[in-house]
């Protein structure tokens, strides 16, 4: 039961579903921009939260990195240590003194230094204040050596044993070996500077952010010395994450600090960074979206219940709203709907489309009833008019007076029989396909308004009534003023209605126009002439109007024997596949065709056709491959052309498929032929006879025939092609066997010695006994 109740009443559903859909697009849409809104504004909040800390960071971090410089500065400056820098002596206890007072006054009193190094190039150690004065400190050797210019007053991150220091180093020249020509590193406990950012800047432990630094190599600093390979596969995936998101954007000046999202193993971080340009590190942290974002997840929740909600209701409003609007509708279905038959009708076609589907098809099936209801009405009037027409028109002369005057009020009251008649003939062009595109039904509304148009047209100027004369033509009559300009003006009207049945219907007509008739007898005779004078449509092709002064003008200038002839010509010129010729006098033909009278027209056709039936009969008993004859050739479908420009069209298309197949056979021809020849040379080249005239003879074609393919196919006449076979057979006998010259001359279809000499000597450049002494 709900089941029919939808199937019969899809255009509420429909109505309903727009609704809601609408509904529902316009509250997501603004929960939506809600949600959005307030993540931007969270998002924001928490980067500037973050910012703030890393400012303050960065800031603490300059301040230790200057104080770290200044103090790298004093030292190198001290004119002791630059004494022991350079020292090229052995160390005495004053020298080695330096270093105790170094470890006494800077060492002692900066908790944050692990040691200071005076390098001495000279003797290349250092003085350390550190695990003994002389040390060799490997670890910092290689992580100096990593750079083409060691930089100066910039913290180099580098292992010290087992632990993680920055190292400071203070130099003015190198060498020629690129070393240092004395230098001094103050080495500093990366523990102690990571504990002091920590304590400064107060990072609660408790929470899940985390703090990361990459050096100036873009390496991650340790901050966790303990456990340092805690966090790695973290460290990886952030690391790769910045370079895609940041360096690959190359940053300007404006961007040394920003924030982007990223999901790093599985989970979704809030990732803050900025750059420090004293040291060249980076400073990021990380923060868990959904510990940022806890809040904003509740502000969800609420959102989407709400969403809910006011879809629930608004659901309820569009059903309220669908109904309201489909009252309408559902009355108008009701009322037409009324009749049981009507009811099981509208039952049906509810089943399968929309309501307005349906209304749609109750309004075609009226309006279909009332056509048809028109047609009958329409069909019996124009089968009284169509007698009493036919009546007028096959015997005229016949009729008196008063006949007459009968029979042109039954076909028109307003028509004048004393007044000049003129009659039109009305063709409708492609006839054949108008029947086969058109149903009967409009078929028959066509020719209604083909017939109402017409004389719509012709009636503003004419008294006329047009006669429906059943296939494809109509009969016009109507009266005309004693003037002559009056052909003029129905050539207009004539052409205004042809017009518009093209554009509105897309049929096209064409007309012929008769003589002025003065007395009504001559009506049966001017008939019978307008009528011929359609059948020039032919000539003049479709949508023409025709009239006998066009027809004296240009047809009845040609004499058909003459024309005759030319069709000789162009039949020989076929059949001697004159290519070259055959369009130029296919074209000149069909314009002295066009200039006959429309009977001469039609036999010379028919002649036309069965003499290229006959040339192609005979063209296919001369080849191998016979020439597909073009299926409208057989057909008498060309016969029925409506005009001359058509049928000279389907005549160049066989033509076009003669040249082509006849090409395409010639060179398959000419291949055999020559393969054919070359059997015949290598077969035969031992015979003396063997020439150009013999082999023609055997192949049945002329020597130029022959002499051409040969150049075609060989590059060269058939006499130079047997002379190449056989020199190079002479040469195969020289190479095999010990026969002497004048046998192999012998063999070889060479009688004369001087001749062979001639020929091998213009070809291999030497005579035959010297090519045979090079090869043995």
């Amino acid at each position: 039961m709900i089941l029919k109740i939808f199937q019969s009443k899809k255009y509420l559903i429909k109505i309903f579903l727009w609704i809601t859909v609408v509904t529902l697009l316009i509250v997501s849409s603004f929960s939506a921009l809600i949600y959005f809104n307030v993540e931007s504004k969270v998002f924001k909040s928490e980067y500037e939260n973050s910012r703030k800390l890393l400012v303050q960071m960065k800031f603490n971090i300059d301040y230790l990195d200057t104080m770290i410089n200044n103090l790298t500065l004093s030292t190198y400056s001290n004119n002791k240590v630059k004494a022991l820098m350079y020292l090229n002596e052995e160390e005495t206890f004053d020298n080695l003194n330096i270093v105790n007072n170094l470890n006494d006054t800077i060492v002692a009193n900066n908790s944050f230094i692990h040691s200071i190094y005076i390098y001495n190039n000279h003797k290349k150690i250092y003085y350390s204040t550190f695990n003994g004065i002389f040390q060799q400190d490997l670890q910092l050797d290689q992580a100096l050596e990593t750079y083409k210019v060691i930089p100066t007053l910039k913290a180099i991150v580098r292992k010290m044993g087992d632990q993680t220091v920055l190292s400071y180093v203070m130099y003015e020249n190198m060498d020629k070996a690129n070393h240092m020509d004395g230098a001094v590193i103050l080495n500093i406990k990366l523990d102690w500077l990571l504990k002091n950012i920590k304590a400064i800047n107060q990072v609660n432990e408790t929470t899940h952010s985390q703090m990361y630094i990459l050096d100036s190599k873009d390496q991650f600093i340790e901050m966790d010395q303990a456990n340092p390979s805690v966090d790695e596969p973290l460290k990886t995936a952030l690391k790769g994450a910045f370079d895609n998101t940041i360096l690959s954007n190359k940053p300007g000046e404006s961007e040394k600090t920003g924030f982007f999202t990223k999901r790093l193993n599985g989970e979704k971080f809030i990732v803050s960074y900025i750059h420090l340009e004293n040291t060249g590190w980076t400073l990021l942290e990380t923060k868990p979206y959904n510990e940022a974002y806890a809040n904003l997840k509740q502000l969800l929740d609420m959102i989407l219940f709400i969403t809910a909600a006011v879809f629930i209701a608004a659901l309820l409003l569009s059903f309220s709203v669908s109904r309201g609007i489909y009252r309408p509708v559902k009355r108008l279905i009701e009322q037409t709907s009324i009749t049981g038959g009507a009811e099981q009708t509208g039952a049906s076609l509810l089943q399968n489309q929309d309501e307005f589907a349906y209304l749609s098809g109750v309004y075609q099936q009226s309006r279909e009833r009332l056509n048809q209801y028109n047609l009958e009405k329409n069909n019996n009037t124009a089968i009284m008019k169509l007698y009493f027409l036919k009546k007028l028109l096959i015997n005229s002369s016949s009729l008196n007076s008063f006949e007459f005057e009968g029979l042109l009020k039954e076909l028109n009251d307003s028509l004048s029989k004393d007044k000049p008649f003129v009659l039109c003939v009305l063709r409708i062009d492609n006839y054949k396909e108008f029947l086969q595109s058109k149903s009967l039904n409009n078929r028959e509304l066509l020719r209604f308004a083909i017939s109402n148009i017409t004389t719509e047209c012709i009636s503003e100027a004419f008294v006329a009534q047009t006669v429906d004369m059943k296939e494809d033509s109509f009969t016009i009559l109507l009266n005309v003023e004693d003037h002559a300009d009056y052909e003029e003006r129905l050539k207009q009207l004539l052409q205004a209605a042809q017009s518009y049945i093209t554009n509105y219907y897309h049929v096209s007509i064409s007309v012929a126009i008769s003589s002025r008739i003065t007395e009504f007898a001559a009506i049966t005779v001017e008939y019978n002439n307008a009528y011929n004078y359609s059948l020039y449509r032919y000539i003049f092709g479709n949508k023409v109007i025709i009239s006998e002064a066009l027809i004296a003008k240009q047809i009845g200038t040609e004499d058909i024997e003459d024309v005759l002839e030319l069709e000789n010509k162009f039949i020989d010129s076929v059949r001697k596949g004159d290519l070259a010729k055959i369009g130029d006098k296919f074209d000149v033909l069909f314009e002295h065709i066009s200039k006959l009278e429309y009977n001469d027209i039609m036999l010379v056709n028919m002649h036309l056709l069965h003499h290229f039936r006959k040339v192609i009969y005979e063209l296919n008993h001369m080849r191998k491959e016979p020439i597909s004859v073009h299926d409208l050739l057989m057909n008498r479908d060309l016969n029925e052309l409506e005009t001359l420009d058509e049928f000279k069209q389907h005549l160049r298309g066989i033509l076009n498929t003669i040249g082509d197949e006849g090409k395409e056979i010639g060179i398959k021809g000419n291949l055999v032929v020559a393969d054919t020849i070359k059997e015949i040379i290598n077969n035969n080249y031992h015979d003396s006879e063997l020439g150009a005239a013999g082999i023609s003879a055997m192949l049945k074609l002329t020597p130029y025939k022959l002499s051409k393919i040969s150049k075609e196919y060989f590059g060269m006449t058939i006499p130079e092609y047997i002379n190449e076979i056989r020199l190079n057979k002479a040469v195969e006998w020289m190479e095999n066997s010990k026969l002497s010259i004048q046998e192999i001359m012998r063999r070889v279809g060479v009688e004369n010695e001087s001749y062979f000499y001639k020929l091998f000597k213009a070809k291999f450049g030497t005579t035959p006994r010297e090519y045979r002494a090079e090869r043995s």
